[in-house]
């Protein structure tokens, strides 16, 4: 879109992001290296609403009753088709026992996944979405980089069903302009990545980094739900991680400079509309329409500030009243 978002076409309200799985990844991990706790039940239970919605909105009511009467394997290997064009990795359906009975399963043999806990929501979301049924999920590593996950009938943690709630976001129109590929009509930005549709892995040609397309809902409601549990330090934890992230080097320090490629490499990931970068003597200043993962972002600036001027900062950041992030970085040294 125009203005620095990507939407499912069918469903424009469900928002989407083009993403650095490694930044996804290791933005969690040091959440759990800060709090000293792990969060993978949390982000199972995010991602499983977020999937819900997804395929919710995107199987119309006549097919889920088809499903209901001729069975699932048909929508599993669709959805799991889906997840491979997504970056998710190489995932097929392995087995399947669907009787209408407490000893239902599915399971799914996985290589390269992108993340265990997040796929395991995404296949939680899916059966509930389609099967109306709750469902629990495990999964056994197989292999070096190979996993068995299993979907099979027992019911999610109410408490946490009760209280994640899909994410709202704004969405005020823009200017931006990505150059058209003459065949597909998307940004020919895009032709700078590498589509493994047979493993379900997709690369930068630039950079080498992998990259998902994913809902950024789920991944707010996994820190909006860390929040609910363990305290409202929770933002500035994330950010925190995120800036020592950006600040170790992954991303390209060229891309950081320039208001204007900063604006595209935003834009083209989904994650808001640049309008305002002001790099000060001792600081930094932002502001970015339709923001999405707010503590994400807000580390980035800060770790990308760290980057370039290898000084340390302090930040702080608010959503005005038209929904935009201020972000506002002033070097401690």
């Amino acid at each position: 879109m125009g203005n620095g978002t990507i939407v499912q076409r069918e469903n424009p309200d469900h928002r989407m992001i083009f993403i650095e799985n490694e930044n996804v990844q290791q933005t969690f991990r040091g959440v759990e290296e800060i709090i000293g706790m792990p969060i993978e039940r949390i982000i199972t239970e995010a991602k499983r609403r977020a999937t819900f919605d997804f395929v919710d909105h995107m199987l119309p009511g006549t097919i889920k009753a088809i499903v209901k009467l001729v069975g699932v394997r048909l929508v599993v290997n669709n959805v799991t088709a889906l997840g491979m064009v997504m970056g998710y990795g190489d995932v097929r359906l392995d087995s399947i026992r669907r009787v209408h009975g407490k000893g239902d399963y599915v399971v799914i043999r996985c290589k390269e996944l992108y993340s265990v806990p997040l796929f395991g929501g995404d296949i939680l979301g899916t059966f509930n979405a389609v099967d109306g049924r709750e469902t629990g999920v495990t999964s056994e590593q197989i292999g070096p980089d190979e996993h068995l996950i299993t979907s099979h009938i027992t019911p999610n943690p109410l408490e946490l069903q009760e209280r994640l709630q899909a994410m709202q976001y704004t969405s005020k129109p823009g200017d931006i302009e990505f150059e058209p590929c003459p065949k597909c009509g998307g940004p020919m930005a895009l032709s700078n990545y590498k589509w493994h549709t047979d493993r379900g892995v997709i690369i930068s040609q630039i950079s080498g980094h992998r990259m998902i397309a994913t809902g950024p809902g789920s991944l707010d409601a996994v820190i909006n739900e860390l929040e609910q549990e363990l305290g409202d330090t929770i933002p500035r934890v994330v950010v925190e991680a995120q800036k020592r992230f950006v600040r170790a080097g992954f991303y390209s320090i060229d891309e950081a400079r320039s208001e204007e490629s900063l604006r595209e490499a935003l834009a083209l990931r989904g994650m808001g509309n640049l309008r305002e970068i002001d790099w000060r003597d001792n600081g930094l200043g932002f502001r970015l329409e339709n923001p999405c993962l707010v503590p994400v972002l807000v580390g980035l600036v800060q770790g990308i500030f760290e980057m370039v001027t290898r000084r340390d900062s302090k930040v702080d950041w608010e959503i005005n009243g038209e929904g935009d992030l201020l972000v506002e970085v002033a070097a401690t040294v």
